[in-house]
């Protein structure tokens, strides 16, 4: 049990201090929910090597420790779904799926009621029945779980899992509601994707000979751009090091033929491509 609470203690610390303004960033709940995932895995593992000493020990891990994490992972991901799939056109209509899933949640906690009551208020008379692997024979709930892993189960852990991602959503679509009333209507506007770079095939030198051309003719701010400021851009559009620009601009001035190989070379495979749509 030493591995398991050290785990279980490994993760508290990491959440227990996470603000609600965080779980705004899709990047950060999905770390959240990874997190939880590794350590449920990790604690999984140890139940699978170690097992428990005693039937109490049992008890505690399935009635405490395994749903103090499964809950939270829970309620990330309820987060993220929300996130996901709020509606974008209006305030009024934001509250009003926050309201329909409080509703949802309500009605969930309706059906088990007698075990929520249970658990609220620490009951110990069924703890053999709800939180000892193999007893779920016993039905005293209306609907018993579906077992994936029967060696991590008991007919009630997630129960509890789900009570305490009820009780954090709860303030969670509590804070939502206070902000949105407080707020004016603007229009949630995605962010765009990150600019993906690709990957330039042509030689370096080919490169700084076009953008000396495009410095040249001013096709970039009207002209009102240094060609570093130009350089910059084309090496983090094309993930490339231009290494010494300018050296490769002498280089490619004091060719004795052909100084503009590669933007000829582009007007003749252009020319060419035209001339086979036409033909086409």
């Amino acid at each position: 049990m030493n591995k398991i609470n050290t785990l279980v203690d490994e993760y508290k610390y990491q959440v227990n201090n996470v603000q609600q303004e965080s779980l705004k960033d899709i990047s950060n709940l999905e770390h959240l929910i990874n997190l939880s995932s590794q350590y449920l895995h990790l604690i999984r593992l140890s139940v699978r090597d170690k097992g428990f000493p005693t039937d109490a020990h049992e008890i505690h891990f399935f009635k405490e420790l395994k749903p103090f994490i499964n809950g939270h992972l829970k309620y990330y991901s309820n987060v993220h779904y929300y996130l996901m799939n709020r509606p974008r056109l209006s305030l009024s209509k934001q509250r009003k799926y926050i309201h329909l899933l409080l509703e949802k949640f309500e009605a969930i906690k309706a059906r088990e009621l007698d075990f929520v009551n249970y658990y609220r208020h620490k009951g110990t008379k069924f703890d053999h029945i709800y939180f000892i692997r193999g007893q779920n024979t016993i039905a005293t709930t209306n609907n018993l779980n579906h077992f994936i892993d029967i060696e991590f189960s008991t007919s009630h852990d997630d129960y509890v899992a789900k009570i305490i991602a009820y009780d954090l959503l709860i303030i969670y679509y509590q804070q939502e509601l206070r902000s949105l009333k407080n707020q004016k209507f603007t229009p949630i506007i995605e962010a765009p994707p990150p600019l993906q770079k690709y990957l330039w095939t042509a030689s370096k030198t080919d490169l700084v000979e076009i953008m000396y051309a495009i410095h040249a003719l001013g096709a970039v701010q009207n002209g009102n751009i240094d060609i570093k400021s130009l350089a910059t851009i084309c090496e983090t559009l094309f993930d490339i090091d231009l290494g010494n620009f300018y050296k490769t601009y002498g280089e490619i001035k004091a060719r004795e033929k052909d100084r503009t190989k590669f933007l000829d070379n582009l007007k003749n495979s252009l020319i060419r491509k035209m001339d086979k749509d036409d033909s086409n």
